[in-house]
């Protein structure tokens, strides 16, 4: 059955794949809540970090209670333990879905095949087809190992936003100002990058394709003294895949390094707005010590999705190559 939307991108991709992984929706579903449980633990640990700091500093008149200390060490480490088996059922779960999708497509792939009519191949290239069916569906495995990504990274800066203003709503303040400028960069090189990602894996095949033709006709080729032809045509299509492939990992590139300098720059506001507060006596201590850990917890998922989301993209473009040769007439 031909298709006839010729919608592209994550928001296409996604409900497309949804589709077509139905049968094993259940386990995703189930890692993708272990990998916000796992968020969940993380999250907890900077809130007793900051109850050991307090103590800590006040024994420093005293006698320090090591017997609390050691309840609330005792707690975090249990709580570090079930978040760290949580990412490693979830991360298993994952690889075992994600290597059956791709068994399973690879198979599909090379059935519809030999049922396509005989002027599909007059319009699409041999290597072009092998090009969705090796190079395509491996980085299609990025979509669904950046979905539980993204929804770890969601839910520990949601987590971080909350526990920051029930602890300090002052800090809280400044953190999130700082944030929300790397936020806004962020979506504005998603926005610009996403053709970029597309034309790389269209350039791709067609260089591919391009190739296998040459290759298998290369007689012909040297017979016709067409080699001169031949390479500057392959030149051609050598470069369009070199300008999408720069242009796009530029443009991803920028975020991770772009995300540290924000993450950077709200850990030096924490410090001197909470240094002042503690001073005055308005905060406790240990108070400085969670904000400190909860910056670091708040700018990473931030991070972690622009990077997600850098896979999806990629991945949305192979998706919708993929699924266009599978749904195509027969």
């Amino acid at each position: 059955m031909k298709r006839t939307n010729k919608a592209n991108g994550i928001r296409s991709a996604v409900p497309r794949l949804t589709d077509y992984m139905r049968s094993s929706m259940g386990v995703i579903i189930l890692a993708l809540i272990l990998a916000a449980l796992s968020a969940v633990m993380t999250i907890l640990g900077p809130n007793q970090i900051g109850r050991i700091a307090t103590l800590m500093s006040d024994g420093l008149t005293g006698n320090i209670d090591l017997a609390a200390i050691a309840k609330v060490g005792i707690f975090l480490a249990v709580i570090y333990v079930l978040s760290a088996v949580f990412s490693f059922i979830q991360h298993y779960t994952m690889s075992v879905v994600t290597l059956k999708m791709s068994y399973r497509m690879r198979g599909e792939l090379s059935a519809k095949i030999n049922r396509v009519p005989q002027k599909y191949f007059g319009t699409t290239s041999q290597g072009d087809i092998l090009s969705r069916i090796t190079n395509d569906v491996s980085t299609l495995q990025r979509l669904t190992n950046s979905l539980p990504t993204i929804i770890s990274a969601a839910t520990q800066f949601v987590g971080c936003l909350l526990m920051m203003f029930v602890t300090e709503w002052r800090l809280a303040l400044v953190s999130i100002g700082v944030t929300i400028l790397g936020m806004l960069l962020t979506v504005l090189i998603l926005s610009r990058s996403q053709r970029y990602f597309a034309a790389r894996q269209k350039s791709l095949g067609a260089l591919n394709g391009y190739v296998e033709e040459m290759y298998s006709g290369h007689e012909v080729v040297r017979l016709s003294r067409a080699g001169r032809k031949i390479g500057a045509q392959f030149d051609t299509l050598n470069a369009a895949v070199y300008d999408a492939n720069w242009r796009s990992q530029f443009l991803s590139g920028m975020m991770q390094p772009l995300m540290n300098i924000v993450g950077n720059i709200a850990y030096v506001a924490v410090c001197v707005l909470g240094s002042i507060l503690a001073m005055n006596g308005t905060i406790e201590f240990g108070v400085i010590v969670s904000f400190i850990l909860y910056v670091r917890l708040f700018t990473s998922p931030l991070t972690q999705m622009a990077q997600g989301m850098t896979n999806m993209q990629t991945a949305s473009a192979s998706a919708h190559r993929i699924f266009d040769f599978l749904e195509s007439e027969e």
